[in-house]
């Protein structure tokens, strides 16, 4: 590979990741009914309002009330997946990947990247928990409201051990098994 398309890889690379970071941010925000007017909700909103607002006018709306799911976001994930293979196989082979292997490559990144969100945010909140136990942030009330549901499938497995908490273990455990599962999976490694 030479310089060029490793540096080409690497910045398509990036941008997606980081994009599918705040879209998907933004879909747990909704899912879980972080207020529009909350700080953190805030700034997702406005970096990927770009993105997603140019969908959701166009997607019909049956109810005044809000859905809890964001289809115009979740549109736009796809969109933007199919648009990261394409460009990563023509950077990579100079061709355009096979609309199966495409169909692959997105499937497992729509169950991939939630869960690596997962993961992340309950890392922070573990580390945290350690580091500074009454750590009062905007950012904090999010990561708990979103990490609550699942850390309590978690603790309805593994109880409390003589006052420990061992679910995040056991939750992370899980969640990066699926993704190492989903990624093994793939008859091609492009990221």
């Amino acid at each position: 590979m030479s310089g060029f398309i490793a540096v080409g890889h690497f910045l398509v690379s990036m941008f997606f990741s980081l994009l599918f970071l705040l879209l998907w941010a933004r879909m747990f925000l909704r899912y879980y009914k972080i207020s529009p007017l909350h700080s953190v909700s805030q700034s997702v909103n406005s970096l990927t309002d770009a993105f997603v607002k140019p969908i959701s006018d166009k997607l019909p709306t049956k109810s005044t009330q809000p859905s809890r799911y964001d289809w115009a976001c979740l549109t736009v994930i796809v969109i933007a997946e199919i648009i990261k293979y394409l460009l990563i196989g023509f950077i990579l082979y100079k061709t355009l990947m096979p609309l199966g292997y495409l169909f692959l490559f997105v499937i497992t990144d729509l169950v991939s990247q939630p869960c690596n969100l997962l993961f992340y945010l309950i890392l922070i909140r573990v580390i945290m928990s350690w580091v500074k136990p009454d750590w009062k942030h905007p950012a904090e009330e999010v990561i708990r409201t979103i990490t609550d549901p699942v850390l309590a499938l978690g603790r309805s497995i593994l109880p409390e051990i003589s006052g420990f908490d061992f679910s995040p273990l056991l939750v992370l455990i899980i969640l990066k098994a699926i993704t190492l599962f989903m990624s093994a999976s793939l008859p091609v490694r492009l990221v």
